[in-house]
């Protein structure tokens, strides 16, 4: 089942341009890293999705659903956890269950009581008395307490300890597996991601670099290693983002099988992280536009 469709879908803040003709769709049952630097789009993106900003130009559909005209129906199955947290710092876990209660049709209590066991939350303390991460684990319950089908994620973990993190990353990977909801999490913590995302969306400077299952990443891409002397006799083509130094190079390539069958042992190659496929591809994209 489709979730999610982004058709060419345009923003733009004044003279500076922050989506390109986007295009992504997201199949229902999965875990989706949204990464890449700062200013790529992700946040806008999400935004974008949830009409929280207007769009220029575009379409986008939630469950078939347009995502202006049908904005109520939509928001219904849909959940967001952000790093600026929206809860009411004075406000204690049970008093937003009774405001989130109201404001979705599909809420359920015993899930909610339920999350809160799970995360160690208290019901009764002002809210303004937890940490960063505890409020995240409260936001995440409320998003999860509505049967939302999918949630939208930008920089759950920011400013949380590694420990946290994992806890996070770990019940997001339990729920999809207990009923096929779907996330789409933006994270500069691209770590958080290489254990448990399906699919890797790569945003550079508005668009979409990469939009690829983890397997096929694995299949086709490679981090690469060898000295200079490689880079001449042609092979500099089947490398993005080369990094050189005084011997030496790095550089990612689209093509492992073909690095390997041009250069066999004389080039070292390793299955890349989510890291290294910002790093290498972005630095691509700056030379590529330096050039221009």
């Amino acid at each position: 089942m489709r979730v999610l469709e982004l058709e060419s879908v345009t923003k733009a803040y004044g003279q500076t341009t922050a989506l390109r003709a986007i295009d992504l769709a997201i199949d229902a049952g999965y875990l989706v890293g949204l990464v890449g630097p700062n200013g790529a789009g992700k946040t806008t993106l999400i935004k974008s999705i949830l009409n929280l900003v207007g769009i220029d130009g575009g379409v986008i559909r939630a469950f078939g659903l347009d995502h202006r005209r049908d904005e109520r129906a939509v928001r219904e199955r849909v959940g967001f956890v952000h790093e600026s947290s929206y809860l009411f710092e004075d406000l204690t876990a049970t008093q937003h269950e009774r405001i989130a209660r109201a404001a979705y049709r599909e809420w359920d209590r015993g899930a909610f009581t339920r999350y809160l066991d799970r995360f160690a939350l208290p019901a009764k303390k002002a809210v303004k008395s937890f940490s960063k991460g505890m409020k995240m684990r409260l936001s995440l319950a409320i998003a999860l307490s509505h049967n939302a089908e999918l949630i939208l994620m930008d920089e759950p973990s920011s400013g949380l300890d590694p420990v946290v993190r994992h806890d996070l990353m770990t019940v997001i990977a339990e729920e999809i597996e207990r009923r096929e909801c779907t996330f789409l999490v933006s994270t500069h913590i691209t770590s958080d991601l290489d254990r448990i995302a399906d699919y890797v969306v790569v945003m550079l400077d508005g668009r979409i670099a990469l939009h690829m299952s983890r397997e096929q990443i694995d299949d086709r891409y490679a981090v690469c290693r060898g000295g200079l002397e490689l880079l001449s006799n042609g092979t500099r083509e089947l490398f993005l983002g080369v990094n050189r130094s005084e011997y030496a190079f790095t550089a990612l390539t689209a093509d492992r099988a073909r690095v390997v069958s041009a250069l066999g042992d004389a080039v070292v190659t390793e299955r890349p992280t989510i890291e290294d496929l910002v790093v290498h591809l972005n630095r691509e994209h700056t030379h590529e536009s330096t050039l221009r």
